[in-house]
């Protein structure tokens, strides 16, 4: 990537965007014309930062940046959800079918659009995250949650199966008071069970 081309992105950035994002409220980050749906319908990405649960990955963080003389990690998650919106709607709430607040659109608050467009004022919004064990079905391309640092896949014991699985992260846009997250503390990866292994690989060579 050539050095034009970085500072063409620095220049473009948006740090109107970045500092609403700090504030804990949630703000419409992208949005665009759906052109897979024949109901005139507009696809507004929300994005919030979303305060992590204390856990071991927390406190590893700190012992890291303690040890190596670095910055810890942030105490914050940015987490994004999708809703689907009449297009004539959104874009004249918006003034435009296509915006990426990143990049310079208008950085507008998830309370003030839902506002214009009809709900009670005041009304606060919010991401709520649920971690399970499950894909979600209607979902083609989900993916399970990766550990940024590692870029391993999360993964915990599922107390249903008693075995470790990987962790899907969902999230929906919801009125703030009735906000509850699930997280999922992740796990080290258990190495295989070697001596089960060798036991049957003894058995099949004596009963072979």
């Amino acid at each position: 990537m050539s050095p034009l081309f970085l500072l063409f992105i620095f220049i473009m950035a948006n740090p109107a965007y970045d500092q609403a994002l700090t504030t804990g409220e949630v703000v419409i980050r992208k949005w665009w014309f759906n052109t897979n749906s024949t109901k005139n319908q507009m696809t507004l990405q929300f994005q919030q930062a979303v305060e992590k649960p204390a856990s071991e990955v927390n406190v590893n963080s700190l012992l890291i940046s303690m040890e190596q003389g670095t910055e810890p990690l942030g105490n914050t998650t940015n987490v994004t959800a999708l809703r689907s919106i009449n297009a004539d709607k959104a874009s004249a709430i918006l003034a435009s079918r296509e915006g990426d607040a990143t990049m310079g659109s208008p950085v507008i608050e998830a309370n003030a659009f839902y506002e214009k467009l009809g709900f009670p004022e005041g009304t606060k919004f919010a991401i709520q995250v649920t971690e399970n064990f499950e894909k979600n079905p209607y979902s083609k391309t989900q993916s399970p949650k990766v550990n940024p640092s590692t870029k391993e896949v999360v993964v915990a014991t599922n107390p249903l199966t008693g075995t470790q699985m990987p962790v899907y992260r969902h999230t929906e846009l919801v009125i703030a008071d009735t906000c509850e997250h699930t997280f999922i503390a992740g796990e080290a990866q258990k190495a295989p069970n070697t001596a089960a292994v060798d036991a049957m690989s003894i058995s099949q060579g004596i009963n072979s």
